[in-house]
């Protein structure tokens, strides 16, 4: 937890760090195992001066809980049937907008190619596509498509 700590609080000393950074999870993940790093060498009493050989003995423990494995499994099932409910009053047209607007995130462009329409036709099929949903299942529906 004091690494995490570290970490972030060396960010907000110098936001300046996040500059040049392209994938910020990375970046934090790279940042901890490095501090982790630096707080077990401070710790040795003989120094290590091959960095690589000390990395490789490093334990890398997972908790694993089967319980919270279970309960995202029925989360997500429950989702599921949940989408494939309010999306069976759709026709497959609609259905298929839908699909690949919210599920694939495709923009009107590339949709319109996929399926041979004009752009403000796939406008028009997505705004009543959800104004059927949202007809049906009310401002729920916006909790399950829009990411």
């Amino acid at each position: 937890m004091d690494a995490i700590h570290d970490v972030f609080y060396k960010i907000s000393q110098d936001n300046s760090l996040l500059d040049n950074v392209d994938n910020i999870k990375f970046y934090l993940y790279r940042s901890l195992k490095n501090r982790l790093i630096d707080i077990v060498k401070t710790r040795k009493e003989d120094t290590m001066s091959d960095v690589s050989a000390f990395t490789e003995n490093l334990p890398f423990n997972v908790e694993v809980n089967i319980e919270d494995l279970l309960i995202s499994e029925e989360e997500q099932t429950a989702v599921r049937s949940k989408i494939e409910e309010m999306l069976s009053v759709l026709s497959d047209r609609q259905r298929e907008i839908i699909y690949l607007r919210y599920v694939d995130g495709y923009d009107y462009s590339d949709i319109s190619r996929l399926l041979g329409i004009t752009v403000p036709s796939c406008h028009k099929l997505t705004y009543k596509s959800m104004q059927k949903l949202r007809k049906k299942f009310g401002p729920l529906i916006l909790l399950f498509l829009i990411p």
